[in-house]
């Protein structure tokens, strides 16, 4: 299964390091910049996610996610004119949902969870290739405005594929167990929604600038974190 999926990353970060050469060259250089940045971080984030499923350590990783996960939900709540009771209810939000993706995390078998993220990553990876690619229409203009129909497509299209192609290795066949690529694609782009509507309602561009590239820790991993908690609910 590692080797398997070593080649599907390299594979899949060829591919993207294809499309932001074309997505170049009609762009200045700070927007060049920018894409070659998180692309790195992106490439890096996920090797380090992948080491730590694989050696058996993704429950401190867990931790240390939803950790800085939760100071920057605080510190985005600081920044805006929200109340107490918004903050709370989303702490406790976040709470039962940190508590379902540690179980994820410590409980189920690291191959399932491997699987889990390598569908995520290859969703989120390819929704926002083939967005910026074939995007026009956007599909939640209000919540996340760079998300497009295309994009969606584009990443439900991959991240099934994957799972599928992923399964044999898993001997994960049955009726329910067939439909979990669509769910943790579903789950991966809720999650990321969720996420998204929380800066918007506390009008934040960045949870944090700890990643370089991206929107802070919350920005990276709200797929997985969403997709490992809705995945340990349904599943275990």
């Amino acid at each position: 299964m590692f080797w398997t999926l070593f080649y599907i990353i390299v594979i899949f970060f060829t591919i993207g390091g294809i499309a932001i050469f074309v997505l170049n060259r009609k762009s200045d250089a700070e927007q060049r910049k920018a894409r070659w940045v998180k692309y790195v971080f992106y490439l890096l984030a996920v090797s380090i996610t992948v080491w730590c499923i694989q050696y058996g350590i993704m429950r401190y990783l867990a931790i240390v996610l939803l950790i800085i996960g939760a100071y920057e939900i605080v510190g985005g709540w600081r920044s805006s004119n929200k109340g107490v009771l918004f903050l709370g209810l989303s702490i406790l939000s976040y709470m039962a949902l940190a508590f379902c993706f540690y179980q994820f995390s410590s409980q189920v078998a690291l191959e399932r969870v491997l699987y889990v993220y390598t569908i995520v990553f290859t969703f989120d990876g390819f929704a926002q290739i083939t967005g910026q690619l074939f995007g026009k229409k956007k599909v939640l203009p209000k919540i996340s405005p760079d998300k497009t129909i295309a994009g969606v497509v584009g990443g439900y299209a991959m991240g099934i594929a994957t799972g599928l192609f992923v399964m044999q290795w898993l001997n994960m066949w049955g009726y329910a167990i067939g439909f979990s690529p669509l769910l943790i694609c579903t789950a991966a782009f809720v999650g990321d929604a969720l996420a998204s509507w929380y800066k918007r309602r506390c009008n934040l561009k960045d949870y944090s600038n700890l990643i370089p590239g991206h929107g802070g820790v919350l920005d990276r991993f709200d797929s997985f974190i969403f997709a490992g908690a809705i995945f340990w609910l349904v599943y275990l």
